[in-house]
């Protein structure tokens, strides 16, 4: 499984969505060794940790992108 994101290195995040969103911030991420968490930094962000331990800030919530999981892949167990 895969999830597209716009993932924004640190040098180039703003509070403003729409200014971070550009294709070169555009990722297709392969789901698997994928760890996503909420930001400690950034309240309205999801961080998303690579097999390699590179993060990556997205531009959504961690709430956005266990949605967009779900409506994907149709249930995803919360415990």
């Amino acid at each position: 499984m895969f999830l597209e994101v716009y993932a924004i290195p640190l040098s180039d995040y703003s509070k403003e969505t729409g200014v971070s969103i550009r294709p070169e911030n555009k990722r297709l991420i392969e789901m698997t060794g994928v760890r996503i968490r909420s930001s400690a930094q950034f309240q309205d962000r999801a961080e998303i940790v690579l097999p390699n331990k590179d993060v990556l800030i997205a531009v959504g919530s961690y709430e956005d992108l266990i949605q967009r999981l779900t409506d994907a892949q149709g249930v995803i167990a919360r415990a």
